[in-house]
């Protein structure tokens, strides 16, 4: 195995190595980019220099034409033009100025004493041919000196009459190389339209005349501009940039040499590589050095590891650094780690043996509440089906008993209740169980309440006791909900009240402190009865779901435990508190509610009776694959005198509803072919049944159902069963509504 003093060489490698590496790419990057920089700047120097040399050009051309426009010309003697000339000649780089005639072929004047002609003939035909100026190559005179020469034609009734031309010396162009202060050992040339050097700022003299290497000459000659690796006419290696003019076709050239952009760049590498080396060999001689100490630090804490595996007391061990200090620190504190460790690790096991426990007991209290729900199902269930073969006894009359269908009624608002408590149970637990906040009486509340639990305080014969105040208790809330609060603490007092015992409900109104102006009190309800009591252990946990305490009249009336902790939650909506109070088994108990008042007391409404004035009839379309359901609806629409049309799916529903043209439909939502969502849509969209009213009539009841509903186009959403009083309140609204509009 590596021993320490490798591990740290391996990290000083680790450390030196890659920042050398990354310094060289940087430090190649950076040549990139100055070698980039000085191309591009050499790049521009040449464009600039071809500028220079199309200006000289011009300002020839210009020269020659001012003096093509003097009326000598025309004149048999040129002695006056020749003068001209000679001015001209005398301000310019050139050597002689020469007048021909195209037609003849004649010299007509010379400027120079001794002129060598008047230049190439491809020039003059050029010139002529093109009406515009024209620039030569270089080429060799009579006399034997290289030259240039510079032509205008001069026009007389729209054709040639004579051709202008001056011999521009090539030396002229060598100050453009000079003034541009081009380095000693760059090469520099300027090019004619035939590649031929013209000027050069090295060796002039070897190498006017002559072409670049042939490589370099095609290069030239693909594009206007380039650069790239080449050899010089005298052999140097160098990158080669070059500017080509297409107005005049000469190039100026730039031979930047190798050495020169690299030397730089191998400098800075020599100096990075010796300082790589020198770095190398200092960490080394470091990492021999800390590795041994660190090695004897650790062969120092050994001994005392060893000891606290074995459990033998931990001795202090003598290290050379901070780190193994803290090592050694920390094995003595291990020791008394490992019997806390010991110690929690008990606790968490007895706490994982509770939690297994309470898992247990939360299955059997499920198993409970399943067992007590089917219970609780079937004790309606009996009646009903007992009702029923009561009704189905021959020799009954064809009206069946009233006390056999008050039976039926009662057990199936019971059946209701359950599935009611239930719906509110999942929304508690969900966090969906919501209020409305209006105006209410209290009064008026638990009038609701009594009516509601009357029948059971009547049927086990309890002497009921009601105290409120004469004054109206303004209140804001649900009605509703407080209601059902209200009856189903009732309710328990009479089912756990022996027959013929004594409940009271008892209110007391709590008015603020003087002068205290936030806050307008609390009511205190309190519901009381000398039942069987709660026992002390069974007190804290009577508001908690599914508890049921083990009453001594038997688990026939033990509900599904559920209502008194739907009864709490329903009043911590309505910003209020309830309480439980017994003094123990068999003395009997106490449920406070306690609730805060409102500012004012609420408006009481008046309104008629509506439920005696008959229903005009209305054409009604049902719609429910519950078969039962949709005849038993039918039924009851047909006896309060309605037009009716029975369908059980939705796409049958569609095609009744267009032809029929219903006032009313009571549609069901989960439907084979076309479900209600669908149904009510398409019926919205049909004109024709836009004023149709449309109500849900279904087992789901949830909020979120309500809203899906709603975005359908219905207008009403009801929990299935759909009581007759709801029926002919939607019949009543219906027919009260104005009239379709054709």
């Amino acid at each position: 195995m590596p021993t320490i003093r490798f591990r740290l060489a391996l990290l000083v490698l680790s450390c030196v190595l890659p920042a050398a590496i990354v310094s060289g790419f940087l430090i190649y990057d950076h040549y990139r980019v100055e070698r980039s920089s000085l191309l591009t700047e050499a790049m521009s120097t040449a464009r600039s220099m071809v500028s220079v040399v199309d200006r000289d050009f011009d300002t020839v051309v210009t020269a020659l034409r001012t003096l093509s426009v003097s009326d000598d010309i025309d004149s048999a003697d040129h002695t006056e033009f020749r003068r001209q000339a000679s001015n001209v000649h005398a301000i310019l780089p050139i050597t002689e100025i020469v007048l021909y005639d195209p037609a003849s072929g004649q010299q007509l004047t010379n400027t120079a004493a001794a002129g060598q002609g008047i230049g190439p003939a491809t020039l003059l035909r050029q010139v002529v041919r093109t009406r515009q100026p024209g620039v030569s190559s270089l080429y060799r005179a009579a006399n034997g000196a290289m030259t240039i020469t510079v032509a205008v034609p001069i026009l007389r009734d729209g054709a040639v009459r004579y051709v202008l031309a001056a011999q521009v010396m090539p030396s002229a162009l060598n100050g453009i190389l000079t003034d541009q202060k081009i380095p000693d050992s760059w090469r520099a040339a300027i090019l004619d339209s035939e590649e031929v050097i013209v000027a050069r700022n090295l060796q002039i003299e070897q190498f006017q005349g002559r072409q670049p290497r042939p490589e370099v000459v095609a290069r030239v000659r693909q594009q206007l501009e380039d650069t790239f690796d080449s050899l010089t006419v005298d052999d140097v290696e160098v990158v080669t940039l070059y500017s080509r003019s297409p107005k005049s076709g000469w190039t100026v050239m730039l031979g930047v040499p190798h050495k020169n952009l690299t030397a730089g760049l191998l400098r800075t590498l020599e100096s990075l590589i010796v300082a790589t080396v020198v770095l190398l060999a200092m960490g080394f001689a470091m990492a021999w050095l800390v590795g041994g100490r660190i090695a004897h630090s650790v062969h120092a804490l050994i001994d005392p590891a060893t000891a606290l595996g074995a459990g033998r007391p931990v001795q202090p061990a003598r290290v050379d650094f901070r780190e193994a200090q803290q090592v050694a620190d920390s094995l003595e504190r291990a020791a008394l780690a490992l019997d806390e460790a010991r110690d929690r690790a008990a606790k968490e096991l007895r706490e994982r043996r509770a939690a297994q426990e309470a898992l247990q007991a939360a299955d059997v209290r499920k198993d409970e509440f399943l067992a007590t729900l089917a219970h609780e199902l079937r004790n309606p269930m009996a009646p009903l089906v007992n009702a029923l073969q009561i009704l189905r006894l021959p020799g009954r009359a064809a009206v069946p008993a009233t006390n056999v269908l008050d039976i039926m009624e009662r057990q199936l608002k019971q059946m209701v209740r359950l599935v009611d408590d239930l719906l509110d149970v999942s929304r508690i637990t969900t966090n969906k169980l919501g209020i409305r906040h209006e105006p209410l009486v209290l009064q008026d509340v638990i009038a609701h309440a009594l009516e509601t639990s009357g029948p059971l305080l009547q049927q086990r014969r309890h002497a009921l006791s009601v105290h409120q105040p004469d004054a109206p208790v303004p209140l804001t809330g649900d009605a509703t909900r407080l209601a059902q609060v209200f009856s189903n603490l009732l309710n328990n007092a009479a089912k756990y009240t022996p027959n013929g015992g004594r409940i009271a409900l008892d209110v007391f109104v709590l008015r603020p402190p003087a002068g205290d102006t936030q806050h307008h009190g609390q009511v205190r309800i309190e519901i009381s009865d000398n039942g069987i009591g709660i026992g002390a252990s069974a007190l804290p946990h009577v508001f908690d779901i599914f508890f049921q305490a083990d009453r001594s009249l038997g688990r026939s009336q033990a509900g599904l435990g559920i209502g008194l902790s739907l009864a709490r939650r329903l009043v911590e909506l309505h910003g209020g508190t309830l309480t439980a109070a017994s003094a123990g088994e068999g003395l009997g108990s106490t449920f406070a509610i306690e609730l805060p008042l409102a500012a004012h007391t609420a408006p009481l409404s008046v309104g008629g009776d509506s439920g005696s004035v008959p229903v005009p009839p209305l054409r009604v379309l049902v719609a429910d694959d519950n078969v039962d359901h949709a005849n038993t609806l039918r039924t009851l629409l047909l006896a309060a005198g309605q037009q009716v049309q029975v369908c059980y799916d939705g796409l049958s529903a569609l095609r009744c509803a267009e032809a029929f043209a219903p006032h009313i439909c009571f549609l069901d939502i989960g439907m084979p072919r076309l479900d209600g969502y669908e149904l009510a849509r398409r019926l919205r969209a049909n004109p024709q049944l836009r004023e149709c009213t449309l109500v849900a009539v279904t087992g789901w009841g949830q909020q979120q159902d309500q809203q899906r509903s709603r975005a359908a186009g219905f207008d009403h959403h009801i929990v299935k069963p759909l009581q007759l009083a709801q029926l002919n309140e939607l019949l009543r609204a219906r027919a009260l509504a104005p009239a379709e509009t054709p």
